[in-house]
């Protein structure tokens, strides 16, 4: 199976962006944490609201003491200006709290409020509402006395509402104390939750960032050497090719583009070494051609001149012994034999060489070579 660079490299890259996904945790974790920031902003408003509610508690408490005291008309307008102040103030920390509540039950599941006590919703919202009841019961008594003052036989109902009226006054600023309390034990452990998360992130963060390093520098290492290794291998072939070693073996490479590369550089080489044997061979014949010429040249004229010789005398030797004319024949054969040699040599067109002697020595089989006719 064929396996190219670039899926290689893909599966490297794809592994270490696949790591990197896990940088998703550290966005939702941050992503918790800026929740809890809007808590904590929220709950600091609250806080500054309690502290509001409080002065206006505080500020109507001597208007019932006084009219208690002197009975002034101006006394109970300025507890009712007080009171409504404080109503209004009521219902927007009751609105800012659901909000808090809400961010909470959000982020609860990853927070430190289960094993914190006091922090429970129910809690900070169950003593929340006890200050509306208690400011009811608080501002109706207070009127209820405000009704019956003059009335004689309301006395008895009236020390009562007084009493009332103080369990009330003192409740709403303990229950203030209390929503207070709550407030800031859930401010606590929100800071302690946010340094612990982004401990975690930190942590994270430093986990993802060395194991992304260490797989990037594995893979580069490997992935380098892959691909460094058979490139040298592939340099030193070349190199062996180019002193004239043609006999390198063209295995061994991976099957991908750099294989592809060896491959086309090993069908190059012996495509060199065919056209240097085909070179080496013109450059022989053309050797042979000039050997053959000068050969035809030094000797057919010569040779010529012989066999015309031998044949007059062929022919004017009449008379004479047989063994003067056998040996004239003999000269006519042997140039003939010669000037075939010459003709051989001409028609030279792919030199076959065989071994000659024992020793080594070479010669050019003229048959073969030629592929002259011997029957001829």
């Amino acid at each position: 199976m064929r396996i190219s660079i670039v899926p290689k490299m893909f599966i490297g890259f794809f592994v270490i962006i696949f790591m990197n996904v896990f940088f998703l945790v550290i966005v939702s974790k941050l992503e918790n944490v800026n929740r809890i920031s809007l808590i904590l902003k929220r709950q600091n408003e609250v806080k500054n609201y309690m502290l509001r509610l409080k002065t206006l508690h505080r500020v109507r408490g001597p208007s019932v003491i006084s009219y208690e005291r002197v009975g002034l008309s101006e006394s109970v307008q300025n507890f009712r200006d007080m009171h409504k102040k404080f109503t209004l103030l009521l219902d927007t920390i009751g609105r800012k709290i659901d909000t808090v509540l809400l961010l909470d039950s959000i982020v609860m599941h990853n927070t430190l409020y289960a094993t914190q006590p006091g922090t429970n919703n129910e809690i900070l919202k169950n003593a929340f509402n006890s200050i509306g009841i208690y400011n009811n019961i608080y501002a109706s008594t207070f009127d209820s006395i405000v009704a019956y003052k003059n009335v004689p036989s309301a006395q008895k109902k009236i020390s009562a509402w007084r009493g009332a009226n103080n369990d009330a006054d003192l409740r709403v600023a303990s229950t203030i104390d209390s929503v207070e309390n709550n407030i800031e034990q859930r401010t606590n452990v929100h800071i302690k939750d946010v340094e612990i998360q982004v401990k975690n992130v930190q942590n994270i963060t430093w986990i993802i960032i060395i194991g992304v390093t260490l797989f990037g520098s594995i893979f580069a290492l490997f992935f380098s050497r892959h691909i460094t290794i058979a490139l040298r291998r592939l340099k030193e072939s070349a190199s062996t090719i180019g002193k004239g070693d043609f006999d390198v073996a063209p295995t061994g490479y991976p099957n991908d583009e750099i294989g592809d590369l060896a491959t086309a550089f090993f069908e190059m080489a012996v495509d060199l070494k065919n056209t240097q044997d085909e070179l080496i061979k013109s450059k022989r014949l053309a050797a042979i051609g000039e050997v053959v010429a000068s050969v035809n040249h030094e000797i057919n004229n010569p040779l010529m001149i012989i066999s015309g010789n031998a044949q007059f005398l062929e022919m004017t030797m009449e008379g004479y012994p047989p063994e003067m004319l056998e040996r004239v024949r003999t000269i006519l054969e042997e140039t003939e034999r010669i000037s075939k040699v010459t003709r051989k040599l001409r028609e030279i067109k792919n030199p076959v060489v065989e071994d000659y002697t024992s020793s080594g020595e070479q010669m050019i089989n003229l048959d073969k070579s030629s592929g002259y006719n011997q029957g001829a």
